[in-house]
């Protein structure tokens, strides 16, 4: 009987001895012939000892699997090696392949053995700290086997759907074009800030890991031997580290020794207001436990008593930002179910424009799903600018696209309104004094020798500008302060610093210092930073440090507003100063507003590509771009223009 061959199929990990498998090893030492890439070959040289080497070059895949299934049904054992995984981009996939050609079968023909090994996602993501902790994917840019159509369309759909990417072969010698046009996808779907890994000879011979952000990875070294890793929207770096968070702190206290749940309650939908099952109960009207409201949850999660049926409801998606700080996700989901709570004969859904889940596409898919044949889109915006002018309604667009039958109308941001200034004298009576502790008490400081310093966003949008400016001199009218003085913490000027030292020149002896600002986030922290170290540095002066609007009930009332009039078809933009309309003149784009209200429609033509900002007290290093292409209408009905280019840096960003 003639002796029966074997086909080892070898993943060896990304190099180093001490990271292949000891399956791995006992493979290699089992084998008669080891078959692989030059380079690969060179890598395991050290544990071969009497095997036979059948050495190849980069192309010449093909033939080393034919060689490889040629030799084992001669009666040979066979390794074919691979680096990091064989089964990932390596030779398992082509043996299988050449194998399935020659008819064979797994009962009579010769035995085939994969052997996993660490693949260069796990690896590099080792190196970079914990950026896979959650969803993944692994994308090969190399367009020699696949249409760069196909691999494009994937990078756009793993950017969209917040997937971590790790990108295989990103770039070599006479291949350069595609990592940069993967970049320039990604940059529609995520901010220029998030965290990028690049990783070069992953455990081997001079090694290189970076972190970097997307807006400036191509500006370092990657090739042939570089894996790139792309953070999703909740990425982090740490310490040159990058992080991922699972969401453990959705449930949990990871600052606490003891956990509010106990380990049987994790399983409960009450613990998970955001699965499926919750939802199932919530449709349901099921009672019990487990069916008690989340504030976390999103608003149509909520248990309502004696609520109609969702399909006769009318459905309301509200827009808030999104901030790499979960506290300010939660304000705002939280914010949102009380909302809810006030008006139970909506369907009322939150999403985010980014940094945060669900999407604005996945909330419409929520509302789709929940039977909405109309969908009223209102945004949890304070000004209109780049967001709400262009994100949001491109998603609209992408939504009339996916969802044809299904209605959506558009509603306004909160804009300028008496109620603002009532939660701005609110906030002044709640500031905090700052500087030194044991400061000798002195007379109250007058009003005429006080001032206000208000700070927005800031952005490059002049009507949002202007709307922050008139709110503050509405403001003024409403104290007898010495002056209430406007700047910005991004983007527009005067900044933070140019707005305290303002009010040093005009001879302030009290500073009351309010960020304009909706939830907590990142800028709210650099915000309260600054002002501390200002009033450090001034102790001669008396700096008080108001807070962000937060859960103001006068803040619901005004979206209550905003939502009533949305689903009366009454909101309507306010174009006159709009940037926008300046940009789209010069690039000849045509594009058609329809704004809800009967007779009130015109024709802009605006379209155009942007570099925005995000909008309030969300995200993002301030100096960062953000790099979205699309078109834009303040609501609704309206085309694009694909072959828009990119604006420059200093296009529209929110206020």
């Amino acid at each position: 009987m003639e002796k029966q061959g074997k086909l080892l199929i070898i993943g060896f990990g990304p190099g180093a001895l001490e990271q292949i498998t000891g399956r791995a090893l006992a493979a290699i030492e089992e084998s008669e012939a080891v078959i692989g890439y030059n380079t690969y070959v060179e890598l395991i040289k050290p544990l071969l000892k009497y095997q036979e080497i059948v050495g190849t070059g980069m192309t010449e895949e093909v033939s080393r699997a034919q060689e490889a299934v040629r030799r084992a049904e001669a009666g040979q054992t066979i390794a074919v090696i691979s680096s990091g995984d064989a089964g990932v981009y390596g030779m398992a996939g082509l043996v299988y392949e050449v194998l399935m050609e020659r008819g064979w079968n797994r009962t009579e023909g010769v035995e085939v053995e994969v052997i996993p090994g660490i693949s260069a996602i796990q690896s590099c993501s080792s190196l970079l700290g914990a950026p896979i902790m959650h969803d993944s994917c692994t994308i090969s840019l190399s367009d020699h086997l696949t249409p760069w159509e196909s691999i494009a369309a994937r990078v756009d759909a793993a950017g969209a759907a917040d997937f971590v990417i790790a990108f295989y072969n990103p770039r070599s010698g006479k291949r350069t074009r595609q990592i940069e046009e993967a970049r320039s996808i990604l940059l529609r779907h995520r901010d220029p800030a998030t965290p990028v890994g690049i990783v070069k000879n992953a455990y081997r011979d001079r090694q290189q890991v970076i972190v970097t952000t997307l807006q400036e990875m191509l500006e370092h070294e990657i090739g042939m031997l570089s894996t790139v890793v792309v953070g999703n929207s909740a990425t982090t770096v740490y310490d040159g580290l990058m992080v991922t968070p699972r969401g453990y702190e959705r449930k949990y206290n990871l600052g606490a020794e003891t956990q509010a749940l106990k380990p049987h309650e994790r399983l409960r939908t009450a613990a998970e207001p955001w699965s499926l099952a919750a939802a199932a109960q919530s449709t349901s009207g099921s009672g019990g436990t487990n069916s008690t409201a989340d504030s976390s949850a999103p608003a149509v999660l909520q248990k309502r008593s004696g609520e109609k049926n969702r399909m006769t409801q009318k459905t309301i998606l509200l827009v808030g930002h999104g901030s790499r700080i979960e506290e300010g996700n939660e304000e705002l989901r939280n914010f949102t179910a009380q909302l809810a709570a006030r008006k139970p004969e909506l369907n009322i859904e939150t999403c985010f424009i980014e940094l945060a889940s669900p999407s604005i596409a996945g909330g419409i898919e929520r509302c789709v799903a929940g039977g909405a044949g109309v969908v009223y889109v209102v945004p949890i915006i304070l000004f209109a600018a780049g967001h709400s002018k262009l994100d949001i309604p491109l998603a609209i667009d992408q939504a009339k696209k996916q969802y044809p039958e299904v209605e959506f109308i558009y509603g306004r941001p909160v804009g300028v309104q008496e109620r603002a200034v009532d939660i701005l004298l609110d906030r002044i009576t709640e500031a905090v004094p700052l500087g030194l502790r044991d400061k000798p008490e002195t007379e109250p400081v007058a009003a005429e020798d006080t001032i206000v310093l208000v700070m927005g966003r800031g952005g490059s949008d002049p009507d949002a500008n202007s709307d922050f400016y008139k709110l503050a001199r509405l403001l003024w009218e409403h104290t007898a302060y010495k002056s209430v003085e406007s700047c910005f913490i991004a983007i527009a000027r005067p900044s933070l610093n140019e707005g305290l030292e303002r009010c040093l020149a005009l001879g302030a002896r009290k500073i009351v210092v309010l960020p304009y600002l909706l939830f907590t986030g990142v800028l709210m922290k650099q915000f309260t930073e600054r002002v501390a170290e200002f009033a450090a540095a001034h102790p001669e002066v008396e700096v008080e440090l108001g807070s962000y609007i937060g859960n103001h009930p006068l803040l619901a009332d005004m979206l209550a507003e905003r939502i009533e009039e949305t689903l009366e078809g009454k909101s309507f933009a306010n174009c006159d100063n709009c940037r926008y309309r300046v940009a789209a003149g010069l690039l000849h784009h045509h594009h058609h507003h329809h704004h809800g209200e009967e007779g009130h429609g015109h024709d802009h033509g605006h379209g155009h590509g942007h570099i925005h900002e995000p909008h309030h007290g969300d995200e993002h290093d301030p100096h960062q771009g953000h790099n979205h292409h699309h078109g834009h209408s303040h609501a609704h009905d309206h085309g694009h223009d694909d072959s828009v280019p990119t604006a420059a840096a200093g296009s529209p960003k929110e206020l």
